[in-house]
């Protein structure tokens, strides 16, 4: 994808962007299009099998925000049993789409639950707990990262791990103007199969750190009476280092390791991603 400075119209004038539950929401409504958009990010993948490989034990692995078992499916056919939270029905029922493709022995170690990564609660406790892919950034507020902390602090095994990531905060692009589109690229819808232009903007909201983001689908190779653009909100809690590591020892945590990345890259102001381990102090 490359930034393109051209000029937004006004698509989304009557939707409003700061809708904070839009913005949880409508990027999982439809969740072909999800898998289709993220089908060749596999670093985050290959980087959680790793560590459930390396804290292998008998407890199983519980992940949060689990959505269309991207993450989650791979644990199972490594031999993982593996417990997927989500609040979407959209992303669960795609789950059990896939899960539904695997062998009978995966099939049989994949355990689906709707819930609120804020709420939850197990009778089992867990060597690791995972939250990939900036699920956490759906965090918006102190209440609700440390009420999510602390159920994961009460389900981990004694020794367990806890395993996220999120977005580094970018301040140059948390700045970029709201009145153009920015990573314009094309490809063919996965249900329609028709030509799409993807493009996003957003807006920064400096007061609550939440990214106010607006995805735009707009068709192409139609007449210009059939044109339209379908715009996705989503919105992000933009996590800066020395708060998350404030909010983790809050709530009983150390850090016991944080890359920039998923092949252990150093952590840097230049780094993309905090992905950090967690253990209970």
């Amino acid at each position: 994808m490359t930034d393109d400075d051209a000029d937004a119209p006004g698509d989304d004038a009557h939707r409003d962007p700061w809708d904070l539950d839009a913005g949880t929401v409508e990027h999982y409504e439809n969740a072909v299009l999800y898998d289709h958009e993220y089908r060749r990010r596999r670093a985050d993948v290959n980087h959680y099998r790793r560590v459930a490989t390396d804290r292998r034990s008998d407890g199983p692995v519980l992940e949060l925000g689990c959505g269309s078992g991207r993450v989650l499916l791979p644990l199972a056919k490594d031999g993982h049993t593996v417990i997927g939270l989500d609040a979407s029905r959209a992303m669960l029922r795609r789950a059990r789409e896939r899960q539904s493709a695997l062998g009978r022995a995966s099939r049989s170690r994949v355990h689906l639950v709707q819930g609120d990564m804020r709420t939850f609660a197990f009778r089992a406790r867990f060597p690791l707990v995972l939250c990939p892919f900036n699920a956490f950034q759906h965090l918006y507020t102190r209440v609700d990262a440390l009420a999510c902390l602390e159920r994961v602090r009460e389900q981990l095994a004694p020794g367990g791990v806890f395993a996220f990531d999120v977005l580094l905060p970018d301040m140059q692009w948390l700045m970029k103007s709201d009145k153009r589109r920015w990573s314009r690229t094309r490809f063919r819808h996965p249900t329609t199969g028709g030509r799409v232009e993807y493009s996003t903007n957003h807006t920064y909201d400096a007061v609550t750190q939440i990214s106010f983001i607006r995805i735009y689908y707009e068709t192409l190779d139609v007449p210009a009476a059939e044109k339209r653009t379908d715009v996705v909100r989503l919105a992000q809690k933009q996590y800066f280092p020395v708060e998350l590591e404030t909010l983790l020892h809050v709530a009983g945590f150390r850090i016991a390791a944080r890359h920039g990345g998923f092949e252990g890259e150093p952590f840097d102001g230049l780094s993309e991603s905090q992905v950090l381990l967690c253990e209970a102090r």
